[in-house]
C-alpha cells in the first residue's frame, strides 16, 4: 500500500510517500511557493552575451528567462519585432531558486492533469514508461485529434490504463483553460498571477504517475478538506482520505518522520550489510562513495561485493528521492571491475530510476568504473528547504 502523509514540520509542510511501511520520498514545501504559477512579468534586464533576460514577476528574485528556449508570449497579445526592457510577457516559474541561482521562467506554459500535461509547444510525447509502440501511437493520435493548433502535450503513464474518452476530456479541459489564461493576460496588470498552482501535496497525487496513491493521511484539517475536495472532484473512490487526530501519538512520530528527515541530512548512510554510503553535494554534482564498512565477506569476495553494491545501488536511488538531489550524480561502487557485475548494477539502477517520479536516468560507466546518472532539477534539495526557515 502506498500512502501520502502530510503534516507540519519546522514551520513547513512535510510530505512523505510511504510504500509498504518504508519512506520512499520526502518533500518540504511552503504555502508561498511560486513553482508552477503563471504571471504577467516585466523584462528587467537583457543579457545579450548569453541570449537571456531576467523577468520581474513581483517576487523577491526575478526569474532567468532563456531567449533561445522560449517563444515569447507578450501580455498585450500583439506582435513585437524585438524584446525590450520594460516589455510585459507571460511567464511560468518552471524551476525554484537554487542557492545563488535565480528561479527559471518559461513561456512554454504547462498545466498538469491526471493523464496528460498540456503545454503551449507543438510537440506531442508519450511517457517512456509506456512500452507498447502501438499504444503510444494510439495515444498520440488521440491527442492530435483533440488538441487545438499551437498546443502539444505529454501523455502520462496513467493514460495507459484509462478510457480514451477520459483522456480526451482532460485534453480538452486543460487546453481550454490554458487558452483562457493567455487571453486573460491582456486585461491584467503587471505582476498579476494568472494561474496559481494547486498545493504541492495535491500535485504530488498526480505527480506520482503510475505509482497510484492508496491513502492520504494528514493531521491538518485544512489539508484534509483539500484532500476530500480533490478526491470528490476526481471521483477517486479508491483513495482513502484520513484525518489523523490522536493527540497522544503525533502523526510525524507514528511514521518516524523526524528520524527520516534527520537521516536524509546526514552525509553517511548505513546499509543493512554493514557497508555505508557517503553522499556529498558539491556545486557541480552529487558524489556517492560506497564503502565496505563493517560488511563481512565470505570466501567468495566477488559475490559478496556484488551483494553490497546491489544494496548500495537501491539505497542510492532512494536517497536521491528522499534528499531531492539532482543534476549530475557520480557513484563510486566497490571493486567494479567485473564486466558482468557492472551490467547487473547498471540494470538495477535503470530499474530503480524508472520508479522515480522525477525524470532520472543512467548515463554511462566510465573507464575508472564510476557510474554516472542524471536527475532533473525541479525543486530545491531537502537540506536547502530546511536551511531556508
Amino acid at each position: 500500500m502506498r500512502k501520502l502523509v502530510v503534516t507540519q514540520y519546522e514551520g513547513k509542510i512535510l510530505q512523505a510517500t510511504i510504500l509498504d511501511g518504508k519512506v520512499t520520498d520526502l518533500n518540504l514545501s511552503e504555502d508561498s511557493t511560486v513553482l508552477g504559477n503563471i504571471y504577467v512579468g516585466k523584462v528587467a534586464n537583457i543579457v545579450d552575451n548569453i541570449n537571456a533576460c531576467f523577468v520581474d514577476y513581483g517576487d523577491r528574485l526575478p526569474c532567468y528567462y532563456s531567449l533561445d528556449d522560449n517563444d515569447i508570449i507578450y501580455a498585450d497579445g500583439k506582435e513585437h519585432s524585438k524584446l525590450r526592457i520594460g516589455d510585459e510577457i507571460v511567464v511560468q516559474i518552471s524551476r525554484d531558486a537554487v542557492k545563488t541561482k535565480n528561479p527559471v521562467g518559461s513561456s512554454e506554459l504547462t498545466l498538469r492533469g491526471d493523464y496528460c500535461v498540456v503545454h503551449t509547444g507543438k510537440q506531442i510525447g508519450v511517457s517512456n514508461k509506456i512500452s507498447s509502440r502501438k499504444l503510444k501511437d494510439e495515444l498520440k493520435e488521440t491527442a492530435r485529434q483533440t488538441l487545438p493548433d499551437g498546443m502539444g502535450c505529454i501523455i502520462r503513464t496513467n493514460a495507459a490504463d484509462s478510457e480514451r474518452t477520459d483522456v480526451q476530456k482532460e485534453l480538452t479541459e486543460l487546453s481550454g483553460r490554458l487558452s483562457q489564461i493567455i487571453k486573460s493576460a491582456v486585461t491584467r496588470k503587471c505582476f498579476s498571477c494568472l494561474y496559481r498552482n494547486p498545493p504541492e501535496y495535491i500535485e504530488n497525487i498526480t505527480f506520482m504517475g503510475s505509482q497510484k496513491i492508496d491513502e492520504l493521511i494528514t493531521d491538518d484539517e485544512d489539508i484534509y478538506n483539500c484532500f476530500m475536495e480533490y478526491v470528490q472532484k476526481k471521483n477517486l473512490s479508491s483513495i482513502n482520505a484520513v484525518l489523523y487526530s490522536d493527540k497522544n501519538l503525533p502523526l510525524a512520530a507514528l511514521y518516524n518522520l523526524r528520524k527520516e528527515v534527520e537521516g536524509a541530512l546526514k552525509e553517511r548512510v548505513w546499509l543493512r550489510s554493514g557497508a555505508y554510503l557517503i553522499i556529498q553535494q558539491t556545486e557541480a554534482m552529487v558524489v556517492v562513495d560506497v564503502n565496505t564498512g563493517k560488511a563481512v565477506s565470505g570466501k567468495d569476495i566477488s559475490s559478496h561485493m556484488l551483494k553490497v553494491n546491489t544494496e548500495a545501488a537501491i539505497e542510492t536511488c532512494r536517497q536521491l528521492r528522499l534528499r531531492n538531489l539532482s543534476g549530475i550524480v557520480i557513484i563510486d561502487f566497490i571493486n567494479m571491475k567485473n564486466p558482468d557485475d557492472i551490467v547487473k548494477i547498471r540494470d538495477i539502477l535503470i530499474r530503480e530510476l524508472a520508479d522515480d517520479p522525477v525524470p532520472a536516468k543512467y548515463v554511462d560507466t566510465t573507464k575508472l568504473g564510476l557510474i554516472e546518472l542524471t536527475r532533473k532539477k525541479l525543486k530545491r534539495p531537502l537540506h536547502e528547504m530546511l536551511a531556508a526557515r
